[in-house]
């Protein structure tokens, strides 16, 4: 089998499973950050530092969204007030890219972008997203140990 048929295989055994879990379980977490977190890992290189890198990046990405939200709030949440704040926040998870366990920016960004897609502006609602997040992120490193699993091919 070819790597790319089995990269979707494993993906789609991780999702299938997941989302079967979630729903007879009825877990209480959205959907969306899940998938959001699979597919960076993927991309974050695989293995343990792979997985590291996506759960500590995305989870301060969720950090920064919250601190944003906070400090905007405190400041009297106008417009301007906000986009300088979310500005601030994104310099911030740039910067942070030179602790090497926080350096996948990208990461960082979706984990923001979840955490404020998801309108998580306390902690329990950071918490929830960050929980989906690192899950998802627990899912990529399945899928690699699924498609290392399968059997060989041109790959």
């Amino acid at each position: 089998m070819n790597a790319m048929t089995a990269r979707g295989l494993s993906m789609a055994a991780v999702v299938a499973v997941w989302v079967a879990i979630s729903e007879m379980a009825r877990v209480n977490l959205s959907l969306w950050p899940v998938i959001v977190a699979l597919g960076c890992s993927l991309a974050a290189g695989g293995g343990i530092p792979g997985l590291q890198k996506t759960v500590a990046a995305t989870i301060s990405g969720v950090v920064w969204a919250l601190l944003a939200h906070a400090v905007s709030r405190a400041l009297g949440g106008q417009d301007i007030v906000q986009a300088l704040v979310l500005g601030a926040a994104a310099f911030g998870m740039v910067l942070q890219a030179q602790v090497p366990l926080l350096s996948y920016t990208a990461g960082a960004f979706a984990g923001a972008g979840v955490a404020m897609g998801l309108r998580a502006v306390n902690i329990q609602g950071g918490i929830r997203v960050a929980i989906a997040l690192a899950l998802g992120a627990a899912l990529g490193f399945a899928a690699e140990r699924i498609e290392r699993a399968l059997p060989p091919g041109r790959r």
